[in-house]
C-alpha cells in the first residue's frame, strides 16, 4: 500500500509474533512453590499506532505436604500505542547474557507510552520506557524487517507533525528557496550563453 502522498512503499500492517517466560520459585519449611509465567503475544503496527496483544499462560505447581498443578489462562488483553509515543526499534542478539536469543527492543520517546504495558498486570516490563520482547530465530528477518518498518513510520509520523513548522526560529519561509531549487538560479537565469 502506498503511503497518503508520501510516495512510500509500505505494507498496510505489519505484524510479529513474540513469547516471554518468567519464573518464581518460592521455598518454605513446608515445600516449594514454583509459577512459570508464558506470555504469548503479537506486535501489530499500522499507520497509526502500534497494537500490542498478549495472552498470560500460569502453571503453579506446589510440592510439599501435596504435588499439585495448577494451570490458568487469561484472556487476550490489547494495548494500543500512539506512534508519537515512540522513538523506534532494534533487533539485538544477546550471546553474552541471560536468557540467551533475539530480542526485539522498542523504544518510547515518553515515559507514559507503555504505562498500561508495564505494570503488574502487564508485562512487567524492566524499563517503563523500553519494551523487549523475545523473538524466535526462526523469524529473525520478520523481526528486522517489523523494526526497520516502525522505525520508518516512526521517522515518517514526526516529519509529518513538523510539515507547517519553521525549522529554525528566526527563518521566514516565504524567502527559503523551493525543495530541490539550486541557489543563486532564478528562474530567468539560464546557463546557455
Amino acid at each position: 500500500m502506498v503511503g497518503k502522498g508520501r510516495g512510500t512503499l509500505m505494507a498496510s500492517f505489519s505484524a510479529l509474533p513474540f513469547t516471554l517466560r518468567r519464573k518464581s520459585e518460592v521455598f518454605s519449611g513446608l515445600g516449594m512453590t514454583t509459577t512459570t509465567e508464558t506470555v504469548h503475544g503479537l506486535l501489530r503496527l499500522d499507520r497509526e499506532e502500534l497494537t500490542i496483544q498478549w495472552r498470560l499462560a500460569r502453571k503453579v505447581e506446589h510440592l510439599g505436604g501435596e504435588i499439585r498443578s495448577d494451570e490458568e489462562l487469561e484472556a487476550v488483553r490489547e494495548v494500543h500505542v500512539p506512534l508519537r509515543g515512540l522513538v523506534g526499534a532494534l533487533v539485538k542478539n544477546r550471546w553474552w547474557a541471560w536468557p540467551l536469543g533475539l530480542r526485539l527492543e522498542i523504544t518510547a520517546s515518553d515515559l507514559g507510552s507503555f504505562q498500561e504495558v508495564a505494570g503488574q498486570t502487564g508485562l512487567k516490563m524492566a524499563h517503563p520506557a523500553q519494551l523487549v520482547v523475545g523473538i524466535k530465530r526462526r523469524d529473525r528477518l520478520a523481526a528486522q524487517e517489523f523494526a526497520a518498518d516502525l522505525t520508518l513510520v516512526v521517522a515518517e509520523t514526526a516529519l509529518e507533525a513538523s510539515v507547517g513548522r519553521r525549522s529554525l526560529p528566526g527563518i521566514d519561509k516565504a524567502s527559503e528557496p523551493p525543495f530541490g531549487a539550486i541557489p543563486g538560479q532564478g528562474e530567468g537565469d539560464s546557463n546557455e550563453g
